[in-house]
């Protein structure tokens, strides 16, 4: 009996020994991961704050075309690269131009991007005049009575002070496919700023959903456009031989193919031969009349790139990857 004793002991510290060994394989993992990511951060900040110094000073290399191997345009965005042995990085930087501006997007725009993006049918409409409201509308003949009383948006954020914006309407939700598989969809935040100067739309940094809001376009013409401009960025002189027959008289009035001088930054970096990564985004306006001649408009610590920018992002640092 002593023996049998014994033996149920030995098994019990055999199981605790091996539940306690798993449990610090997974701590240890845990931390590896941990550490991983703090050092995908902080290379992402230095490959953030690199690209935007070689956009504040680019005048200085006066040399445009090393400017555009620097940055080179692909698939509704530029990019920049940031390596050294262990590290990767890369920058995605888009003209903010290429959302809609919240405090300047006609109501109609509004309305359909909102239909869009999927928000419910009886509310598209509502939500678009609460935004109108809410900011004041110049066309409106009470406009300079009620100036006061607008509120313009200071920060796409302050959607949810709007009544009937969720969470999930604005940062977007995953969604199940007709295939049962687990996709993220989008989140107005990705389509709306408040950061650009203009009411025009920069055609070749505007995601397909901005494209088909505007007026007599629908997502089928915006895919096109979407492929006209995948390998090269469309010139103002070819907006109307590429584009002919896909952009109605009032949607041209409302696009553009020139910078607006603000950009969206996105670094994303990892330790090379792993899958943790980290980003973070900033929206900078260049402005040479400033001693660092530019302004931080907002900083975004974390952040989640979008699933155009990650499915481009996953394919060409995989290939880096096995360059390696």
């Amino acid at each position: 009996m002593v023996l049998i004793a014994l033996l149920w002991i030995l098994a019990a510290l055999a199981l605790l020994a091996g539940q306690l060994a798993s449990s610090v394989r997974k701590e240890v993992t845990l931390a590896g991961a941990a550490g991983q990511a703090e050092r995908s951060y902080f290379f992402a900040r230095g490959a953030l704050e690199t690209a935007l110094y070689r956009l504040v000073f680019a005048d200085a290399d006066k040399d445009a075309e090393r400017q555009g191997k620097r940055f080179p345009y692909e698939g509704g965005m530029n990019h920049f690269w940031l390596q050294d042995e262990e590290m990767m990085c890369h920058v995605a930087v888009l003209d903010e131009a290429g959302k809609m501006d919240l405090n300047a997007a006609p109501k109609e725009c509004l309305e359909k991007l909102f239909k869009i993006a999927g928000v419910p049918e009886t509310l598209d409409t509502q939500l678009a005049e609460a935004i109108i409201t809410r900011r004041g509308n110049p066309l409106s003949p009470s406009f300079p009575e009620d100036r006061e009383k607008a509120r313009p948006f200071r920060a796409v954020e302050e959607l949810l002070q709007v009544e009937g914006i969720t969470r999930a309407m604005l940062y977007g939700a995953p969604e199940r496919t007709p295939e049962g598989k687990i996709s993220e969809k989008r989140g107005l935040i990705d389509f709306l700023t408040v950061f650009s100067p203009r009411n025009q739309i920069n055609i070749n940094y505007a995601a397909p959903e901005v494209i088909a809001a505007l007026p007599g376009l629908d997502l089928s013409a915006a895919d096109s456009i979407v492929q006209a401009r995948e390998r090269e960025a469309i010139k103002s002189s070819e907006v109307s031989q590429k584009l002919a027959g896909l952009l109605s008289g009032e949607a041209l009035s409302m696009v553009t193919t020139t910078f607006s001088g603000t950009y969206s930054i996105v670094a994303t970096a990892r330790v090379k031969g792993t899958r943790t990564q980290r980003s973070i985004r900033m929206v900078a306006r260049i402005d040479r009349a400033r001693k660092a001649g530019h302004e931080r408009l907002i900083w975004y610590d974390e952040y989640w790139p979008s699933q155009p920018g990650l499915k481009w992002l996953g394919h060409r640092m995989d290939g880096i990857d096995q360059e390696s």
